[in-house]
């Protein structure tokens, strides 16, 4: 009965507070909280949630129900009761902020709907992580072999223009008590890749492995850049490769406003093929790449990683300022396995706010 009693009370109060007038609201206090935000300071990232409690008072003259309270972050959670909390009376909002794995400042908000007002509440919590002490095992989280572990086994590097260097470094620790041999063998080498890397790797000891991309000035190499190398250690092959990609490009000043420039645009990013029969061929021509700019757009290089996939724009082609250009898109299924099919067509042009385009294209192969 009292489950009951609860419901007929939030239907009433939401209803009246549909049927009162909009300055009513106005005229009225409302909810009135003792404070919408609040500063947890310091808190230990392992030390379990933070929690406090946002009290208000129902300064109405009718029955209010919290009828929401959303966050946006699955970080904060807030906890809250739909009973109708009654003139006069209080009511609270709880909120909880997780600090695992967020240390650093942080301001967290949620919204508060009633059914006392159209416009949401706002409550925010604020403070500071205190970071945790990490273990081996999530500071090198990618285990080699022979107690060696990496921080990783694969970084991308984006962009990297004629003349530029990029350097960026991956960690290592031994954690045996031996110190070992490391050798990197190239699998797939784009030659523009330096590695930089210890032969020996020393019991209970951590250091870098460091690689730099560096792109000639006169370099006519354009599009993705690719290496692969095997990590051997004591002499043993280690399962996991170590990989590298970067996509090389023209060198832009990406802080002038050059009004000159060229302006790629897809006129869309994808191409659904639908289902296609096992041997069988089909072509699409429903995408163009404009220029919107003011000088040519010239096209650096264009890529796809399977055979069965072609495209009629290549490298080297101009698209003048004004113009555009339909793409001839061809798929084939005589190599491919039954099913879902999927590939990247990567566009690379001298466009310097967006160097490099990709275009997904898909297919379903059927018998």
């Amino acid at each position: 009965m009292a489950d009951m009693a609860n419901i007929l009370y939030i239907i009433i109060a939401f209803v009246g507070a549909l049927m009162l007038p909009w300055h009513s609201f106005a005229q009225q206090n409302e909810l009135r909280f003792e404070e919408q935000k609040w500063y947890f300071g310091d808190i230990k990232e392992d030390g379990g949630n933070a929690e406090h409690s946002f009290i208000f008072t129902n300064t109405t003259s009718k029955p209010v129900v919290i009828l929401d309270v959303t966050s946006g972050c699955g970080c904060t959670t807030p906890k809250y009761s739909r009973k109708p909390v009654m003139p006069g009376q209080k009511g609270e909002v709880v909120v909880s902020f997780d600090p695992m794995n967020r240390p650093g400042r942080f301001s967290k908000g949620v919204e508060v709907q009633t059914s006392a007002s159209a416009e949401a509440y706002n409550l925010v919590v604020e403070g500071n992580v205190i970071p945790r002490v990490k273990s081996t095992e999530e500071l090198y989280p990618f285990d080699m072999g022979e107690g060696i572990r990496f921080t990783s086994n694969f970084h991308a590097f984006a962009y990297v223009g004629r003349g530029e260097k990029i350097e960026e470094s991956i960690g290592w620790i031994n954690t045996s008590k031996h110190d070992l041999t490391l050798q990197l063998i190239h699998k797939e080498q784009s030659g523009l890749l330096r590695v930089e890397a210890p032969a020996l790797l020393k019991a209970g000891q951590c250091g870098d492995i460091k690689l730099e991309y560096a792109i000639p000035q006169n370099s006519e190499r354009y599009g993705t850049l690719s290496d692969v190398m095997s990590v051997i250690i004591g002499g043993k092959e280690a399962r996991p490769l170590l990989s590298c990609h970067a996509i090389a490009i023209d060198k832009f000043n990406r802080e002038s406003e050059d009004m000159s420039r060229p302006i790629a645009e897809l006129s869309k990013n994808f191409i659904k093929f639908g289902e296609i029969k096992s041997r069988h061929s089909a072509e699409d021509t429903s995408i163009e790449i404009t220029n919107d700019g003011n000088s040519d757009l010239i096209i650096r290089a264009v890529e796809w990683q399977t055979k069965s996939l072609k495209c009629s724009l290549k490298a080297g082609d101009v698209i003048s300022a004004g113009q555009k250009r339909t793409l001839k898109i061809a798929f084939d299924s005589s190599d491919c396995d039954f099913g879902v099919w999927v590939d990247r067509l990567r566009i690379i042009t001298n466009d310097p706010a967006r160097p490099m385009q990709t275009l997904r294209v898909t297919a379903v192969v059927v018998n």
